[in-house]
């Protein structure tokens, strides 16, 4: 049984040097339903570098039935 039940959305910078994308993918897949993305040429700030269309992307998430 999965502990997280709740919706799960994973987002990194494809050239985070702290929190490697592949473990974004990794933690996606153990979690029942979680969408992952990865904002190209970004690094660990990446919220701050796509901000725009990273607050369109949670709000997308969060306005999802």
């Amino acid at each position: 049984m999965t502990t997280i039940q709740a919706p799960v959305f994973v987002t990194n910078g494809d050239s985070d040097p702290m929190i490697l994308p592949r473990y974004s993918h990794l933690l996606a897949g153990l979690i029942p339903g979680a969408e992952v993305k990865i904002y190209p040429d970004a690094a660990h700030g990446f919220l701050f570098q796509h901000h725009e269309e990273f607050a369109s992307d949670v709000a997308r998430f969060l306005d999802r039935p």
